[in-house]
């Protein structure tokens, strides 16, 4: 069992890796979180800026000048393993940027090694902690919602040199690791259960070879229910980040991600009358509907990624000061580790994979 923390006045953190995730997320994240402090990165190649803390070269030093109590590893996924490793035998807690490990057997070795060292490792599986999708999933089970019967997940993503640069665009596994894995976190988060089999299929049009730019993905769940994904980076079209609508026994959720300001102006079918709506949303939208009527439930801001981490952060913090099981910890984020592996291994079998 793990005691909780003594309430420290602040915990410690320590990054390893100050790319984009870091820049964009992280540090963003945390300077809106109470009671932490940044006492260093570590990155060899870290570009020439002022952080606001001490850098560098390597974890091993950072660890050795600063004895972090939490270590955000923010790093390419093949270097994972090494650094949570790392920090874990150095006394810290982790929270790991996704993909968690490149294999289960490295996940369970994590995960035992953790118990071992009476630590905390967690995932940073922040769409979790979005507030459209928080209140989506709160509503499941409502007078207004019902119970959940299908899910539709979609995006469309223009790639180009610059989401392809760094690891990203050497990785074959391209779509369904960077962005598969927060795709089925958020479904077996939405459904609260395990599913019971996936089918995936990873065409490339043309017999191309390559990253995996196309994903179509189906799930099943208990009594007949079924979540359909389709991550298209083929697209040539409008960019959509990622779109949700959840049909439940009354309602219907629809969740946007990739906000905006827009004012549309028109005429309603049946009735002939005109309508104006502004509809404001910077960083995401959830609506509720039931039939043609609907009424907006959640907004995220322009910045949601960062915001989502920060939400993931706090309740980390809080789960340290008390002692109970952080959400996101890595013995549930090995699940949608299972999944996207799972999703692969139907691609190259062509048939569905039944989960246990």
């Amino acid at each position: 069992m793990i005691t909780p923390a003594l309430r420290p006045q602040t915990y410690r953190i320590a990054i390893a890796g100050l790319g984009r995730a870091a820049r964009d997320i992280h540090i963003p994240a945390l300077s809106r979180v109470d009671r932490v402090s940044v006492v260093g990165g570590a990155d060899p190649v870290a570009p020439d800026a002022d952080f606001g803390f001490p850098l560098f070269a390597d974890l091993a030093t950072l660890l050795r000048a600063t004895t972090p109590d939490i270590v955000i590893v923010a790093t390419p996924p093949d270097s994972h393993f090494a650094l949570v490793r790392d920090a874990l035998e150095s006394g810290a807690h982790v929270l790991c940027e996704k993909p968690f490990m490149p294999s289960l057997e490295e996940a369970d070795a994590i995960i035992a090694l953790a118990r071992e060292r009476s630590r905390r490792v967690i995932v940073n599986n922040q769409y979790r902690f979005m507030n459209v999708h928080r209140r989506a999933r709160d509503m499941i089970g409502s007078a207004d919602f019902g119970e959940l019967q299908f899910l539709s997940m979609t995006q469309t993503f223009r790639v180009s040199p610059s989401t392809e640069s760094g690891w990203r665009g050497t990785e074959l596994r391209r779509t369904g690791q960077e962005f598969g894995t927060h795709a089925l976190d958020l479904c077996r988060y939405f459904f609260g259960e395990e599913p019971a089999s996936i089918r995936c299929r990873m065409p490339r049009p043309g017999g191309a070879g390559g990253p995996d730019y196309l994903n179509l993905v189906e799930l099943a769940f208990s009594g007949d229910r079924v979540a359909a994904i389709t991550l298209d980076r083929l697209c040539r079209g409008r960019h959509r980040y990622l779109d949700i609508r959840l049909d439940g026994t009354v309602g219907c959720i629809e969740t946007h991600i990739g906000g905006g300001i827009e004012l549309r102006l028109g005429i309603k079918g049946g009735t002939r009358r005109p309508f104006a709506k502004l509809d404001i949303a910077l960083g995401g939208s959830a609506d509720l509907w039931h039939g043609e009527a609907s009424r907006r439930i959640a907004t995220d801001p322009l910045d949601l990624l960062s915001s989502a981490t920060r939400n993931l952060l706090c309740e980390f913090v809080e789960a340290l000061d008390t002692g109970r099981t952080p959400p996101c910890d890595a013995a549930d984020n090995r699940r949608s580790l299972a999944l996207m592996l799972a999703a692969y291994e139907s691609h190259a079998t062509d048939r569905a994979i039944a989960l246990t």
